[in-house]
This record gives C-alpha cells, sequence and structure tokens, in this order.
C-alpha cells in the first residue's frame, strides 16, 4: 500500500484516474474506503486522490496535540510530493472542515472547495455530542462508540433499511484506534472559522443533509453559504449527516455540475 512520509509522519494515500486533480477529504472516523460511491464516478474524469489524515485508517497515529492548521500542513506537503500544484478540494465533515482551513491558509492550492455537511463554529448542542463521542474514545468502548455515533450520522430510514450493514460495523469498531480518535476530537472542539471565511474567494459548494441532526444545514451549512461570497448551497431531501453513502447520486451529481463549471 503506498505511503509517503510527510511532516515526519507516514501519510497512506491512494490515486484513481487521470485529469484534473481532486481531493476527497475524510470524515473524522472514516477512512479512504468511505468514498466507494464516489471514487467509480469521479475516477472516470479526475485525478482521485484519496488519503487518511493523521490519526485515520492506515496513517500514522502520533502522540501530541492535532490541529486543523497541522492537517492542512500535512496535506500541503503530501500535494507537494506528488507535485501538484492545485487541487479541487471535496470533503466530508470534519473533511469539509479541513478544506475550509486548508483554503484559508494556502488559497493557491485550491481550485474550488466542497464543504459537504460541515460546520464553522461548534454550538452548544453540538459541543454536547462531541464530548459524548469524546468520551466513548476515552473509554475505548466500541459498543457504547457505535450507539453514540449511529443515531446521529444516519437518518432514520437509512438505520431501518441498513440494519445488517450497520450490525457489521460493531465488528470493525473493536479494531479502532481509539487514542488518536480523542486527538481527532479534540481538535474539532477548538474549530472557530466564522469570523473568517469571508476571506474564502474561491469557487465554493456547500452542501447539508436535510435530516442531519449533528450538523443541521438550516443553521451551519447557511452560515458557511453567507459568509463565503462566492458560494452556492444545496440541501439534500431525506439525508442524514452522512449523505455520500444515503445519496451518493444526488452528492454525485451535485458535486459534477458544480466541477464542470470551474474547469
Amino acid at each position: 500500500m503506498p505511503t509517503i512520509e510527510v511532516n515526519g509522519i507516514n501519510i497512506y494515500y491512494e490515486i484513481h484516474g487521470e485529469g484534473e486533480p481532486l481531493i476527497f477529504a475524510n470524515g473524522i472516523f472514516a477512512n479512504t474506503v468511505s468514498w466507494f460511491n464516489q471514487i467509480p464516478e469521479f475516477s472516470k474524469k479526475y485525478k482521485v486522490i484519496l488519503y487518511d489524515m493523521r490519526g485515520q485508517g492506515q496513517s500514522d497515529k502520533p502522540s501530541g496535540d492535532y490541529t486543523f492548521d497541522l492537517h492542512a500542513a500535512d496535506q500541503k506537503a503530501l500535494l507537494e510530493v506528488l507535485d501538484i500544484k492545485h487541487v479541487h478540494h471535496i470533503g466530508i465533515s470534519y473533511g469539509s472542515e479541513l478544506g475550509m482551513v486548508f483554503a484559508l491558509k494556502y488559497p493557491e492550492l485550491v481550485k474550488s472547495l466542497v464543504v459537504c455537511c460541515g460546520v464553522s463554529y461548534i454550538g452548544p448542542y453540538l459541543a454536547q455530542v462531541a464530548q459524548l463521542w469524546r468520551e466513548a474514545c476515552v473509554l475505548a468502548n466500541p459498543l457504547m462508540f457505535y450507539y453514540s455515533t449511529v443515531p446521529f450520522n444516519f437518518s432514520e430510514t437509512y438505520i431501518k433499511n441498513n440494519s445488517d450493514l450497520l450490525e457489521q460495523a460493531k465488528g470493525r469498531y473493536k479494531d479502532f484506534n481509539y487514542p488518536s480518535f480523542v486527538r481527532l476530537m479534540d481538535a474539532f472542539l477548538k474549530l472557530d472559522i466564522t469570523d473568517q471565511l469571508n476571506q474564502i474567494k474561491i469557487p465554493t459548494c456547500v452542501i447539508g443533509g436535510e435530516k442531519d441532526i449533528l450538523k443541521p444545514p438550516k443553521k451551519y451549512s447557511k452560515i458557511i453559504h453567507e459568509n463565503i461570497p462566492n458560494s452556492e448551497i444545496h440541501v439534500i431531501p431525506d439525508s442524514g449527516h452522512v449523505v455520500t453513502w444515503e445519496k451518493p447520486n444526488e452528492f454525485n451529481e451535485i458535486v459534477m455540475n458544480f466541477l464542470s463549471q470551474q474547469s
């Protein structure tokens, strides 16, 4: 499996397809596999770059504090090693929050930005849920982690129709590296960039899930859209937080149409 050493750690990455480069940035507890609904579609036209951030998947999980600035520096170093000058940046949740930070720090590297189910600050309700998730990670209790995350990540309809798939996830949760998840949660809980969003001048597509109770679009996506000058917003009906799984066709169509306008 390909890895690259950046900033003193090994980062796992994949490249699919050829064309203009775009990068997918994972959700907080996800990895490159989470984009299985997107890889076949986007790799037909684009060079798709997938990677696990520090603390995720097959990348190193060093001790010490994680921050979005550090993730952004890792991502910049990864692109430099791959000799990629600029990318379309597509992220979901934690990955979309990284995208905004990356665009603020390194605007010359970002051709366009997709912010899916992201936030620019942590409201009181979200902070309580995040602390619940963090506590499950501190305890390293797979069942507690499962039951504290699934109801917030997926809509009731998705949970009802995918019980077998979700049941299989319980087994995988036993193998998670929970100390690294604590560090990722701590990085998330410090996010507060709303007052900087007006500095993002690149074309931006903001996407939310109508039934996302974790990061409701009427609150968070709306704020991001209103504060990024050159942005558009889409709310995908009947979808919970993980729209890339619940409504992959709708997500792919929105992003493909957006990207077609940027080339």
